[in-house]
């Protein structure tokens, strides 16, 4: 017999684009709802409802907000034929505004603003002109006029430098328009010329040619991104006179409106060519998105949502074939480079406030990721894979006997091996400082460990870990 000893150090980010053999011992081939940022293995937060109340739509969700405000958030749905506001005096989600045609997320934006004196949020449906809440009244109106000419049917909307920006006016589909500057009397939704001064006036300019339309605009520190179907543009300059517009050499696949985040002055955004970012002069492409490569080239990214909540990115996708909803979402730990996913829930739409991550699921509920034990009472099912080891010999066989570790909680632990499949399940020690002896079975020249939670219930695992296993040359 020849016992022998190794230590699993860690426990890190999921790796799919690599041959498991190539992969570190802290790297998973397949890993979803885990917490690993400590380097042991946790159960993932789960999230609460924030209402009690479902959305009743009659058509799918396409988008969410939450309005932040001192006088108490207020939580808005839009289906693809209704905009919804939760009405929390009486408990119910209620019809806000029916849209005269269907809307898409991907042609829909909010943008919270202030007009005049009042607080305003704008909703650009690209199917008819912007709606404003007045979150005074609480009522709902067309925003622009035609004698402002600031009625267009737009579906993006961005603030620049305090002045309104907007683009996707199906009839004039390459068209930048721009309001007057606030102040001295004047307000943003008056997009007309100025005689006092042109760098006072609103205005537009045409962005390249029509058949290549606009897709997006998002404000970064310094400049305003234009996104169109073929290329990119970014507007530089502070005011009308010293307005320059300059074509983004850079070759990348074109990302959906709702697939961009703003993160430290950068905005990423994902593309089935993996995740890209501007840096404030061209698109690069996140060498450490490669990671994924695999999973982006069977998901489907027509409904991509995302957001940055602290330092972490989430997009949300669609993994199985026909789901109407986003039902998987990527984690990408920025500062420590590493990706988890997250299953179990479905995601028409996510958004950030306050520094909370809250996602509109595709049952109508709105819903926070507040470190709850559950997804809204359905349970968290944990799985984080191994890669295959062999230890650098595959012409030897391993018989795996027991591993030790720490915790707390209970585990599940499956062995696959080149000889047969083995699985137990096992309670850590409630004495501090305890470690618990989880004997195991399997004997193969090749071995994975897969650990997952029992019931969905929270555990965590302690790294590193002992695995105490025999090893003998093959015969002949």
């Amino acid at each position: 017999m020849a016992y022998q000893t190794m230590t699993l150090p860690s426990f890190g980010s999921v790796r799919m684009d690599l041959s498991e053999g190539l992969l570190k011992p802290d790297m998973s081939p397949e890993a979803y709802n885990a917490d690993t940022r400590s380097g042991a293995l946790c159960s993932a937060k789960g999230f609460s409802r924030v209402t009690p109340e479902t959305v009743d739509a009659e058509t799918p969700y396409e988008r969410m907000y939450v309005y932040a405000s001192e006088r108490g958030d207020r939580y808005f749905a839009a289906a693809q034929d209704m905009l919804y506001l939760y009405d929390a005096a009486a408990g119910i989600w209620r019809p806000l505004y029916q849209f005269e045609r269907s809307v898409s997320g991907e042609r829909m934006d909010f943008l919270k603003v202030r007009v005049g004196t009042a607080d305003r949020l704008l909703i650009a449906c690209g199917s008819e002109p912007m709606l404003s809440y007045d979150a005074g009244t609480g009522l709902v109106d067309v925003f622009g006029t035609a004698e402002k000419l600031s009625d267009k049917t737009v579906s993006y909307a961005e603030l620049y430098f305090g002045r309104l920006f907007a683009a996707g006016d199906p009839s004039a589909p390459s068209r930048l328009y721009w309001s007057k500057s606030p102040g001295g009397g004047r307000t943003i939704d008056d997009w007309r010329a100025d005689p006092a001064s042109e760098n006072v006036s609103g205005g537009f300019v045409d962005v390249g040619v029509d058949d290549d339309p606009i897709t997006g605009l998002f404000a970064l520190s310094n400049q305003l991104l234009i996104f169109k179907r073929d290329s990119l543009y970014r507007l530089l300059g502070d005011r009308p006179s010293n307005y320059r517009i300059v074509s983004v050499d850079a070759a990348f696949r074109q990302p959906l409106h709702t697939a961009c985040v703003r993160y430290a002055d950068r905005l990423f955004f994902l593309t089935d060519g993996g995740l890209c970012f501007y840096d404030g002069q061209t698109v690069r492409k996140s060498a450490a998105f490669r990671a994924l490569e695999p999973l982006l080239r069977q998901a489907n990214l027509g409904g991509v949502r995302a957001a940055a909540c602290g330092d972490t990115l989430y997009f949300a996708i669609r993994m199985r074939f026909g789901a109407p909803y986003n039902d998987t979402v990527i984690e990408y730990d920025v500062l420590r480079d590493r990706f988890m996913l997250k299953r179990g829930f479905t995601a028409a739409d996510l958004m950030t406030v306050h520094g909370a991550l809250y996602a509109l699921t595709g049952g109508g509920k709105l819903v926070v990721f507040d470190g709850n034990t559950s997804y809204d009472g359905d349970p968290i099912d944990v799985s984080y894979k191994t890669p295959a080891i062999d230890l650098g010999r595959k012409d030897t066989n391993k018989t795996l006997l027991r591993l030790t570790a720490s915790g707390e909680g209970q585990i599940g632990v499956r062995v696959v091996s080149d000889g047969g499949v083995y699985e137990t399940t096992a309670r850590f020690s409630t004495v501090p400082e305890g470690v618990t002896e989880i004997p195991l079975r399997g004997t193969g020249r090749v071995f994975r460990l897969t650990f997952s939670s029992v019931g969905g219930r929270p555990f965590r695992l302690d790294a590193p870990m002992t695995l105490l296993f025999d090893q003998q040359k093959r015969p002949g």
